[in-house]
């Protein structure tokens, strides 16, 4: 079922040339925020990966409905259309995010990066090529934290931190948000929409940031993906880049088209 319809892009505008990369200052001193020494206690914490089932996405959501509670989200696209949307979090990386690229340009298919602000300040160019070939760049937060163990004046922070980081780089607006490890409350989702920017979730994961084996990584992602399918996979696992190939060859062979998140919510 489709949660969010809207004519929003990932990021808009024409990417122009990067900034030089800006060290990353350790945790969340990093963003400037008054008080930040007395959230270090908890940072360690926020840092833990959490990650959280479409399954365990889909009660959240109907739970949302009971209390009368509309995010505007996206958790799959049109079921009725035969397309795909793979999305890629955690990047960019300088050993992996240009296998991802070379693969994707082989054949031919467009992606979603969600990327993480300060490894997009480190390596500008990388996010840069992204957007050359015409993949979606999205906010991913800066620190890549758990938002709901981080105080509401850091939860916007990381949110506007990463779409500062990818605007300088790009030139672009980004209006695509995906909360680390799909961890999110009410709150967060009440935040992420002030500041403009749609939840993007996921129908399928296969796991791969547990590094399972490349087969298992792709027969899990085969074994549940249909119509309108967004698959949450990672830049920054050779597994992931090693599968890739036969994934994209597979899927395309059962007559699925791959787009972009944004080019999904248009249609």
């Amino acid at each position: 079922m489709l949660l969010a319809w809207l004519g929003l892009a990932g990021c808009k505008g024409v990417a122009q040339t990067a900034p030089a990369a800006q060290p990353a200052a350790a945790g969340a001193k990093a963003l400037g925020i008054p008080g930040v020494p007395a959230a270090d206690e908890f940072w360690a914490s926020a840092l833990e990966e959490v990650y959280k089932s479409p399954l365990e996405l889909n009660a959240q959501h109907q739970t949302e409905l009971q209390r009368g509670l509309h995010f505007t989200k996206i958790m799959n696209g049109d079921p009725q259309r035969r397309e795909i949307a793979i999305t890629f979090d955690d990047g960019p990386h300088p050993d992996f995010t240009p296998k991802l690229l070379a693969i994707l340009a082989k054949y031919k298919a467009k992606a979603t990066f969600f990327v993480v602000g300060m490894k997009a300040e480190q390596t500008p160019g990388l996010v840069q090529a992204e957007v050359a070939a015409g993949h979606s760049i999205a906010n991913h937060t800066y620190h890549h934290v758990n938002l709901t163990k981080i105080p509401m004046r850091l939860v916007d922070a990381e949110i506007t931190a990463c779409g500062d980081v990818i605007r300088k780089i790009t030139n672009q607006e980004c209006h695509l948000f995906r909360p680390p490890g799909g961890d999110y409350n009410r709150p967060v989702a009440e935040t992420a929409n002030a500041l403009g920017y749609t939840l993007v979730l996921w129908t399928d994961d296969p796991g791969d940031y547990a590094s399972p084996g490349t087969n298992v990584i792709e027969n899990r992602t085969l074994a549940k993906v249909g119509n309108g399918g967004i698959i949450l996979i990672h830049d920054g696992v050779q597994q992931t880049v090693d599968m890739l190939p036969q994934l994209l060859e597979t899927l395309q062979a059962r007559g699925f088209k791959f787009v972009t998140v944004d080019e999904m919510m248009r249609k």
